[in-house]
Formats: C-alpha cells, sequence, structure tokens
C-alpha cells in the first residue's frame, strides 16, 4: 500500500531522488563494466575470459542474497541509515581499486586484476541485499499509478548523469593518460558518496520500510516462488526477465569488439565514446519507456525492449561502420537501463505486500542466466568468434521475446498492486 504524502514532500522527495540516481548515473559511467572496466583489464594484459567473469561479477552476484536484504536491514535501529550504511560499504572498493592500481599497476598487473574481481565481487554483494529492499520502498513512498514514470525519470536522470560522466571520462582519458582508469574510479566512488548525501536529505518515513512479520524467511521464499509460477503473469514475466539477462550480458563485450583485432579494429579510446553513446541512449529511451509503462502497461515496452537484442546482435558485424557503431551504442544504452521498465513490471505483477521477496526470487530465478551467461559468451568468443557469442545473445533475446508475447494485456494482470 503507498504511503499518504502531501504533494510539495512527494515532488521533493521524488527530485532528491532523481537526483541521487542523477550522481549515481554520473559514477556509474566513469567506470561502467560495459566499457571501462573491460578496457582497464585489457589494459593489465587480462584474457578475454576475465571480462566474462568481471560480467558475470556485475550482474549475478546481486542476485545471490537479495532474499537476505530485509532481515539486513531490519537489524538496524532506522532504517534508512542502514541502507547508507550499506551503500557506503558497497562503495568502499572503488577507491580501494584507485588506490591499488596506482601502487601497483606497473609492477604487479596480475594482483590489481585479481584484486579488483574479488572486491567488486563483494560490493556487488552488498547491493544484492540492498536492492530488493530498495524497491519495495519506493512501492510504498510513490503512488501506484506513477511507477512507470518514476522509474523512467529515475533511469534517465542515472543516463543523463551518465552524459555528464561519459564526457568527463573522455576528458579524463586525455589529460590523464595511462593514470585515466585509477583517477576514473576516484571520481566514480566521489560520486557515489554525493549520491548518498542526496538521498540521506530525501524525506522518507520510517514506515516505508515496515511490513507485518513474516514468520520466516523460507514462509517468504515459498510464497514468492508459488507467485512466480508460469501460470501467472509475474512468472511468465520472471523468465522472460531470466532469458533476457543472459542475453545483455553480450553488452559487457561490446566495447572489446569494437577496439579487437579480431573484431572491428578501432583504437582503444573508443571505448570512451562508445560509453557517451550508451549513455544517451539510456537518457531518452528510459524515459519514453517508463511513460509507457504507466499508459500502456508494461507489456508492450518490455517487448520492445526485448525485441533490441536480436537487433543489436544483427547489426554489430556491421559496425566498422562508424554511423553504425554508434547506433549500436545507442541501443546498448537502452538495455543498460533496462530496469526502468523492469522494476514497475516487477511492482505491477507481482502480489500486494512486502515487494522485496519478490523482487528478491525474480532475481534469484535470473541467477543462472547472470553467472552463466557471460561465462559461455566469453567462451564462444575465444573459441570461435565474436560473431558467435552475439549469436547466442540473439537466439537468447528470442526466446525472452516469445516468452514476453505470452503476458497479458494490463487489465488482466494477476495481481494488481
Amino acid at each position: 500500500m503507498t504511503l499518504q504524502v502531501d504533494q510539495p514532500t512527494l515532488r521533493r522527495r521524488i527530485f532528491l531522488l532523481v537526483l541521487t540516481d542523477f550522481l549515481w548515473g554520473m559514477g556509474w559511467y566513469f567506470v561502467s563494466f560495459t566499457t571501462t572496466v573491460p578496457a582497464y583489464l585489457r589494459s593489465l594484459g587480462a584474457p578475454t575470459i576475465c571480462i566474462g567473469v568481471m560480467a558475470t561479477t556485475m550482474s549475478a552476484l546481486p542476485m545471490v542474497l537479495p532474499l537476505f536484504g530485509r532481515s539486513v536491514i531490519d537489524r538496524f535501529p532506522h532504517r534508512k541509515i542502514g541502507i547508507i550504511i550499506l551503500h557506503l560499504i558497497f562503495i568502499l572498493p572503488y577507491f580501494l581499486i584507485a588506490a591499488m592500481d596506482m601502487v601497483y599497476a606497473h609492477t604487479a598487473p596480475q594482483l590489481v586484476i585479481l584484486f579488483l574481481l574479488v572486491v567488486l565481487a563483494f560490493s556487488q554483494v552488498i547491493l544484492g541485499l540492498i536492492l530488493p529492499v530498495w524497491i519495495d520502498m519506493v512501492a510504498q513512498i510513490i503512488p501506484q499509478e506513477m511507477h512507470g514514470r518514476y522509474f523512467g525519470m529515475t533511469s534517465s536522470a542515472f543516463a543523463c548523469g551518465g552524459i555528464l560522466g561519459g564526457v568527463g571520462l573522455t576528458i579524463l582519458q586525455q589529460m590523464a593518460g595511462s593514470a585515466v582508469f585509477r583517477r576514473a574510479f576516484f571520481v566514480a566512488g566521489t560520486f557515489f558518496v554525493l549520491a548518498m548525501l542526496a538521498f540521506a536529505f530525501t524525506p522518507i518515513p520510517e514506515s516505508a520500510f515496515v511490513h507485518l512479520p513474516e514468520p520466516s524467511i523460507f514462509t517468504r521464499m515459498r510464497k514468492a516462488l508459488s507467485a512466480a509460477h508460469p501460470r501467472t503473469n509475474f512468472g511468465r514475466f520472471v523468465m522472460s526477465y531470466g532469458v533476457q539477462i543472459l542475453a545483455i550480458s553480450s553488452v559487457a563485450f561490446l566495447a572489446d569488439y569494437a577496439s579487437s583485432t579480431r573484431g572491428l579494429h578501432y583504437p582503444r579510446a573508443i571505448f570512451s565514446t562508445i560509453n557517451l553513446y550508451q549513455a544517451i541512449g539510456g537518457t531518452v529511451g528510459a524515459l519514453i519507456l517508463g511513460t509507457l509503462v504507466d499508459r500502456v502497461g508494461p507489456r508492450w515496452p518490455w517487448i520492445g525492449l526485448t525485441c533490441i537484442i536480436p537487433l543489436l546482435a544483427l547489426l554489430m558485424p556491421f559496425g566498422g561502420h562508424f554511423p553504425l557503431l554508434m547506433l549500436c551504442a545507442l541501443l546498448s544504452g537502452l538495455l543498460i537501463t533496462h530496469w526502468s521498465v523492469g522494476a514497475p513490471a516487477l511492482l505491477e505483477l507481482s502480489p500486494r505486500g512486502d515487494k522485496s521477496g519478490y523482487v528478491a526470487v525474480a532475481n534469484m530465478l535470473a541467477l543462472p542466466s547472470s553467472v552463466f551467461g557471460p561465462l559461455l559468451i566469453a567462451h564462444l568468443i575465444d573459441g570461435v568468434s565474436y560473431s558467435a557469442g552475439f549469436l547466442l545473445a540473439a537466439i537468447a533475446g528470442i526466446l525472452a521475446l516469445l516468452v514476453a508475447l505470452t503476458l497479458s494485456p494490463r487489465a488482466a494482470t494477476d495481481n494488481p498492486d
């Protein structure tokens, strides 16, 4: 149930939450795992499989412990402060990576690679504890009829911040030379901290985190798994979501493909340009898709988003023509901000009550795709070709689309919020 609030407070709340995502997007696009981090790993001499491990780390580990998020947050006397503390724990590794690069990048690059993979893994596990509670918080404090526009605005703000982050990364690349990566991680951590400062000033009552107690975590899991049965609209969406996650894994290899001698032969510096165009695509697309969710429901926006995956795989081999490469970057930016449709869809299609358990189970069911998708694509790239990896993504995208087509229109959804 959405908490009632006066309009001035609601406007201030939405403004500060949008600002939070804007600042977070500025930081994230400095260290995007689809562009900057793969380029950084390559600069350290990492093989393709390391990029696959990194992509698995970033996409899969947030889905490992999400069901425990509510229990962890409830241990804090003030739950909003608890969310901020967990975010700060998430942020710390970015400063540590910058420090490691400064000390060991030239003398022990393999150590830096290992350290980056380990601390980012830890960071993503923490993120997994936060996300379900965060999504449920939004369900409580934002009116249900605004969920699509809200997630569209925040996803667009995230990507819009990414445009500035992408420009900043390009400037930093020209100024810093080989030090660009350590400075990018430091700047990203700084913007993440500023985002949490904006969130700290957001008016969110403690009641937004309070629900009737569940008998046990196993009861919550059993209830959520039951709701995810394929006979329900929610269950079919979760199936499509899980397969789509596998397909989206291919985006992590886009910049690497562009600069590889086995790919499109662009200079290594192309990663910052791709980063910028991804941010532009995400900014425009997220706002449009989020607004459409409020108008027509999640079915058609999700179908449209899923169609992009096979289209991207079809266009990528022709990316040697620079305009087509930039078109691919724009389209992949939409996939990066797929949460503008996925989040309101999870809220609308799941049963009433505490949404954190349903979000957690949806992510847990998508875990196999998140774990094996990037590794399988990396294996195909190394063993066969980039085209083989992108073909797998296209097939997964088509399967996700076929499942999405079975979703019912809004009027026939199973459990409206």
